[in-house]
């Protein structure tokens, strides 16, 4: 960190840099002329702690710029992220070329434009997809473990790099930040941007030991828990504060259809706080409409849950049926904003959910422990005949044993040919160590998905390097964002673990581009 001689001068440059000159700020934004003290001083400041908000924070430490804090304002750090799946979608790595699998970036973007119906920013697109076995390879020397290669919806090869959990991403990254020395705070809520009169952020005001409000529903706006202090960032700001599925109001203010009563696998700190703050302070944003659900949650278990890592699996080594057809419905390795569409338009308001099926092969895909935890919460049910199943779940059932025998077809005929699809949906299948898996071998597992609200596509503009946009297409000095909170690289719709690319690419660029800036003042000073 600066001495108290070089911060005067540093923030003399700050408010007077001609190059970074915006017009006058907006009435309404707080100026540094208002803070009444500055109660701390950092290098920078990153707000939010999943996996963008640490990557941030630990590129500024690996780019120099130690005198950081990272704040979060919920009791606990991660968010969404600690809890998420934990999967990083990366094409192109040493993992993939070890099981054979064939890919390439060209084909990755090629799946990521295709389920965001080319409403992605390309180059945003372009740079996280070419950047993901740097960020790989980044993370693993990170102390970040990875256990194996599946599929997500929507890709066309295997390219999901699991972790097991998020929290086995964030907690490395967080051990990582510690080990440097790293200042890492809980209940600390940040309330506002604080700019200069050239339109530059130099700081935010928070409150600390904010007590964050559990009811779901609770508008965070109502809440002034916390004693208001005023944090100076010299070189900049990065807000990585995610998504907004919580939000009951906000999401639906988004779009009209998110009910309520639609239940959501994110926590309960997932709300539209900050983002409502930054549009008034007329920050750009983009595709807020496009909020996505979760397929692959159970109908049987409230938020995330602990079904869905089998189901997850069931997709690609199973099939899915509408009960009252007994017939399947979809491509079940669709991706999630299809796959989310087609079960919410056949299970009649959640009185008809569908039921995805795998035998004992293709259960043995998934580890033990975790289908045991969706056993043990029954999102997950074993029976030991096929007519035990169909009982069970009321599946017309000569419609349902005619189809179950379509598809083991189909399987037999992807195992003779690599390019085949099937002629009901055009899926086609992947082998799992050498095997194509049929749904013939008992005992069987079954589960009934149940689509919940999961990720928010839009969000603030940014440049490649994570610079903010204001609504006049400038760029606002000193700010960055990244992660769940900014919008562009996805479109209409995101493809399972591109998430933890994004925040993992552009939390490490944000890092990296704050520090440059920070290194560019201090060469002034």
């Amino acid at each position: 960190m600066f001495d108290n001689d070089r911060r005067k001068a540093l923030k003399t440059i700050t408010c007077c840099s001609a190059a970074l000159m915006l017009p006058t700020m907006s009435f309404g934004k707080i100026n540094e002329k208002d803070v009444p003290q500055w109660d701390e001083y950092f290098d920078a400041i990153v707000v939010g702690s999943g996996f963008a908000g640490s990557a941030a924070m630990l590129s500024l430490y690996d780019h120099g710029v130690k005198g950081t804090v990272m704040i979060d304002k919920m009791p606990y750090l991660g968010g969404n992220s600690a809890y998420s799946g934990g999967s990083i979608a990366v094409s192109g790595s040493p993992d993939q070329k070890r099981e054979g699998i064939k890919d390439s970036h060209e084909l990755h973007i090629k799946d990521t434009l295709k389920s965001g119906h080319n409403l992605n920013d390309v180059e945003l697109v372009t740079i996280m997809i070419d950047d993901s076995p740097r960020i790989h390879d980044w993370l693993e020397k990170s102390g970040v473990k990875f256990k194996n290669v599946g599929r997500s919806g929507g890709h066309s090869v295997r390219r999901s790099h699991a972790t097991g959990s998020g929290s086995y991403i964030t907690r490395p990254l967080q051990k990582k930040i510690e080990k440097e020395g790293g200042d890492i705070r809980t209940r600390v809520i940040m309330d506002e941007m604080v700019y200069n009169d050239k339109g530059e952020v130099v700081g935010i005001k928070v409150r600390e030991k904010y007590q964050f409000n559990f009811e779901r529903g609770f508008d965070e706006n109502d809440n002034k828990s916390g004693q208001v202090h005023y944090y100076r960032a010299y070189g900049g700001v990065i807000v990585a504060t995610g998504g907004w599925g919580a939000d009951l109001k906000f999401r639906q203010e988004m779009d009209p259809s998110l009910r309520p009563d639609v239940l959501t696998t994110n926590h309960l700190g997932a709300t539209g706080y900050t983002i409502e703050r930054l549009m008034k302070d007329d920050i750009k944003v983009v595709d807020m409409q496009y909020i996505q659900s979760m397929h692959v949650t159970s109908q049987d278990e409230g938020g995330f849950g602990l079904g869905y890592r089998w189901i997850t699996k069931a997709y690609v080594y199973g099939m899915m049926v509408n009960p009252k057809t007994g017939l399947r419905f979809v491509n079940e390795i669709t991706d999630r904003k299809q796959g989310s569409d087609a079960i919410l338009a056949m299970n009649e308001d959640g009185k008809n959910p569908p039921v995805v099926i795998m035998d004992i092969d293709g259960t043995k895909t998934v580890d033990i422990a975790e289908l045991q935890r969706g056993m043990m919460v029954d999102a997950v049910k074993q029976f030991e005949t096929m007519d035990e199943l169909i009982d069970y779940y009321h599946i017309n059932k000569k419609p349902f044993l005619e189809q179950l025998k379509r598809y083991n077809s189909f399987v037999d005929a992807a195992s003779k040919d690599p390019n085949y699809r099937d002629p009901e949906f055009g899926r086609n299948f992947s082998e799992y160590r050498g095997k194509f898996i049929k749904v013939e071998k008992p005992p069987f597992f079954a589960a009934r998905p149940g689509p919940k609200v999961h990720h928010c596509m839009g969000g603030i503009k940014t440049t490649k390097d994570c610079e903010v946009y204001n609504n006049e297409m400038q760029i606002v000095p000193g700010f960055y964002a990244c992660g769940e909170v900014t919008g562009g690289r996805h479109g209409y719709n995101r493809l399972g673990s591109n998430a933890v690319l994004d925040c993992c690419v552009y939390g490490e660029r944000a890092g990296a581009a704050l520090a440059k800036r920070y290194d560019e003042l201090r060469s002034r000073a």
